[in-house]
């Protein structure tokens, strides 16, 4: 949510299938990505659940989550017709 107000769930295991072990050269500990997310969304003032429905292997455990994170953020920032999109008022 592009809402302004930041706040951050954050279901992800990256560790899941086992011990969660530094990926990459430089190593990135995958325990850090929350506190990526955190710092992402304190920063952009946007709301965002992160969860994680399956894995084992947290290179693709964290991979996964970052482009469905870029797939989302494409969605909402798409500009279709002349309107502020917006549920105000609409729901019961």
């Amino acid at each position: 949510d592009l809402s302004g107000r930041p706040f951050l769930l954050y279901e992800v295991d990256p560790g899941a299938g086992g011990e969660a072990h530094p990926l990459g050269d430089p190593p990135f500990d995958p325990q850090l990505a929350e506190e990526f997310w955190r710092a992402f969304v304190t920063g952009a003032a946007l709301t965002l659940h992160l969860r994680m429905r399956s894995g084992r292997n947290s290179h693709h455990i964290l991979e996964a989550s970052f482009k469905g994170v870029a797939r989302a953020l494409r969605d909402a920032a798409r500009i279709e017709g002349a309107g502020v999109p917006s549920t105000k008022g609409v729901l019961a």
